[in-house]
């Protein structure tokens, strides 16, 4: 596997963030209230001056809270954010936060938690300039605080700026987590692209063949055959090279057919995997006289070619290893499709190995070469065994889609 496409182990880390900034773009309300309602439990014990002090904050508070709901709203009827009632409404916003912002620091964490929705969400000059009467208040309440506190440190508004320092540190972390994924799954998306490239080629080629060369010949065999039946050449000369030309005709029929199936087996022509595997199973049972079963989990659906080929050989290649070494009395095949990838199992009541020797799928058992394609195919083939107890082998692959347009190759005939 190559390091672009491994896992980057910050992956779940940007994961879990970009939920909560998705939460937050998404429902404003949620953390807006929530903040509004910490900077409130912080601020009311200090109290008023005076009575129309008290009136005037609580008349911006109840503005503000009727100002998310409007804002929620507008979101939804203009996702362009371009609307003069939407930049007008921004405006309102920026100047309610000032106004509260005036009263004490502690709600610039009220701000910050509408500056994304204001930064994502309409234009950004509009964003800076409605978010300029907030800066200004910010200022004048971390003056004021500074100015109550002349001989000692103001701890809140020490503290909210440092909660605002770390959350633009943690809005940095988030788009450098951000970029690596996206990194990493631009190398991934190109790998799958060629690989895409790369089967659809296998399935034109697997078509071609089958409409010229594989009908060719078939044409070629029949003719001959319907002219020796009306000619009667039992006698002639030309029998001979009749004969040759049918032979000939025939080996490139049968070549044709392998070129086929080695771009994409017959079985898979005909059948969906799930169907194609239970038919390997069933005449291995029939051919070997082992019991085996076949247990399909999740939702089947269609993979990309090289992953189904992949998948099929590992089955072919496991039963025939359990015929072989294996000694066992029945098998179990289980084919698990899952939301990024599918699994095969394949495990076995045989005697085992140790692991270590040349049964563990390394050095024998003609697992080598199932091993280099599963991984050239970001995928992972594990071999686990215990003397006496049987063996499973477990082949892990990526659930890629066909890209679309693949249509099967018919059966030449």
């Amino acid at each position: 596997m190559t390091d672009a496409l491994r896992a980057s182990p910050s992956a779940p880390i940007a994961r879990t963030m970009e939920r909560v900034v998705r939460r937050l773009l998404y429902y404003p309300a949620q953390f807006t209230y929530g903040a509004l309602a910490l900077s409130l439990a912080v601020t009311l014990p200090k109290g008023f001056r005076s009575t129309d002090e008290a009136v005037l904050f609580g008349a911006l508070v109840v503005a503000y809270v009727a100002w998310v709901q409007l804002w929620v709203r507008r979101r939804a009827r203009d996702p362009g954010g371009r609307s003069a009632y939407t930049i007008v409404l921004a405006f309102l916003g920026g100047l309610l936060l000032a106004g509260m912002g005036l009263r004490d620091l502690v709600f610039t964490l009220v701000a910050a938690t509408m500056l994304p929705q204001y930064y994502t969400y309409i234009p950004l000059p509009v964003a800076i300039l409605a978010y300029v009467p907030m800066f200004i208040a910010s200022e004048i309440a971390h003056t004021n605080a500074v100015l109550d506190h002349p001989n000692g440190i103001a701890f809140g508004a020490t503290v909210v700026r440092g909660l605002a320092v770390i959350v633009i540190g943690v809005c940095f972390k988030v788009f450098s987590l951000q970029m690596e994924e996206r990194d990493r799954l631009q190398a991934s998306l190109a790998v799958a692209e060629r690989k895409a490239g790369v089967l659809e080629e296998r399935q034109r080629l697997a078509r071609e063949i089958h409409d010229t060369l594989a009908q060719g010949f078939a044409s070629i065999i029949v003719h001959l055959e319907r002219a020796e039946q009306i000619n009667g050449l039992g006698g002639s000369p030309a029998k001979g090279h009749i004969d040759l030309a049918r032979s000939v005709a025939r080996e490139g029929l049968e070549e044709s057919r392998r070129m086929m199936a080695a771009l994409r087996p017959e079985i898979l022509e005909r059948r969906a995997l799930p169907e194609a595997v239970a038919r390997v199973c069933e005449e291995w049972s029939r051919r070997t006289g082992i019991a085996s079963s076949l247990e399909i989990t999740g939702s089947p659906a269609p993979m990309h070619p090289d992953i189904e080929l992949t998948l099929l050989r590992g089955v072919q290649e496991g039963l025939t290893n359990v015929a072989r070494h294996s000694g066992a009395h029945t098998t179990a095949v289980t084919l698990s499709y899952m939301e990024d990838i599918i699994v095969l199992d394949l495990q076995d009541d045989g005697k085992g190995f140790v692991p270590g020797t040349a049964g563990d799928g390394k050095g024998g058992f003609g697992l080598h070469g199932m091993r280099e394609r599963v991984e050239s195919l970001q995928g992972s083939l594990q071999v686990e065994s215990v003397l006496g107890e049987g063996t499973t082998i477990s082949l892990t692959l990526p659930a890629l889609r066909p890209a679309g347009g693949e249509s099967p190759v018919p059966e030449a005939s």
